[in-house]
């Protein structure tokens, strides 16, 4: 059985908020990352200090504004600003809040960093834990393929600088952090782990 621990679930909170807010219905890293950003902690704090400019409105504006899709837009000869301001003048609509859904993108990623710190961790490369942190969110969204990964390099922020930071930290002395694994390959007790956060209530 998993077991969270109080950083983990106010993260996931923060991520159900911020996803109503935007009007999303599924849980996507850049949900995710924003929660990181809004629920603070000891981690995150550390992430800032190495990239102050790093903040929950500027990823939210990121989002916005469609900073991970410009550079395709203009690609196309398309004005992302002109297309943002045109969908600008439609009505705002409430949206219900997700109830605990997360797209493909992000149960993949969150799939694949729990795989690769588990190997780490099983290897003595980082310290164990006996919970289910908040430090398996920061390496999820920073995975590569994440829209919150295309965010931050839209923001020219660099998610392998940001992973070395969380990594350093989890080594818990300061040592230099390991090499984060390219590939990941699940084992069937992963697995099975896996189908079980899909199907729990993380954000209650």
């Amino acid at each position: 059985m998993l077991i969270y621990d109080d950083s983990f679930s106010a993260v996931m909170a923060a991520s159900r908020q911020e996803a109503t807010h935007l009007g999303a219905d599924r849980y996507g890293s850049e949900h995710v990352l924003l929660g990181l950003l809004a629920a603070a902690g000891p981690l995150t704090e550390q992430v800032r200090r190495s990239a102050p400019e790093l903040t929950a409105q500027a990823v939210r504006s990121a989002i916005e504004r469609g900073a991970d899709d410009a550079p395709h837009l203009q690609r196309l000869g398309i004005d992302a600003d002109q297309v943002l301001a045109t969908a600008g003048g439609e009505p705002s609509r409430p949206h219900p809040a997700p109830r605990n859904r997360h797209t493909p993108e992000w149960q993949g990623a969150l799939g694949s960093a729990s795989v690769k710190l588990n190997r780490l961790q099983k290897s003595g490369a980082l310290p164990r834990e006996g919970k289910v942190t908040s430090a398996v969110l920061w390496l999820a969204v920073l995975e590569p393929g994440t829209r919150a990964q295309r965010l931050l390099a839209a923001m020219d922020l660099d998610a392998e600088r940001i992973r070395g930071t969380v990594l350093t930290a989890l080594t818990g002395n300061g040592s230099v952090a390991p090499p984060w694994p390219q590939q990941a390959r699940a084992g069937f007790l992963t697995r099975l782990a896996q189908r079980a956060f899909a199907r729990a209530n993380t954000a209650g």
